[in-house]
């Protein structure tokens, strides 16, 4: 059986579970671009690469946000059992 070896690209992606989907979205391309780039080494390219890099860093700066306001919002949170607010449950 032959072992699949995985970039490095595939492999931070999934340890941090950031889909192709959100990484295109944050690179502007499509996420068969993102598969490709991903699977065959012709489409590696240093332009890719840098790309990619502004891509995560995207995702990256996109994630803090949301992990700060969630920090802010425990923070406010006295009892996480409380009825949300009416306008609270909008949001979701």
């Amino acid at each position: 059986m032959m072992e699949q070896c995985m970039c490095r690209l595939c492999q931070l992606r999934l340890r941090y579970s950031i889909t192709q989907a959100e990484l295109a979205k944050a690179a502007g391309v499509s996420r068969q671009l993102i598969g490709q780039i991903e699977t065959e080494k012709e489409c590696q390219s240093k332009g890719h690469e840098a790309m990619l890099r502004r891509a995560f860093a995207c995702v990256i700066a996109s994630r803090r946000e949301k992990l700060d306001a969630l920090e802010h919002d425990l923070a406010r949170t006295a009892w996480l059992f409380s009825l949300a607010e009416e306008e609270e449950q909008d949001g979701f």
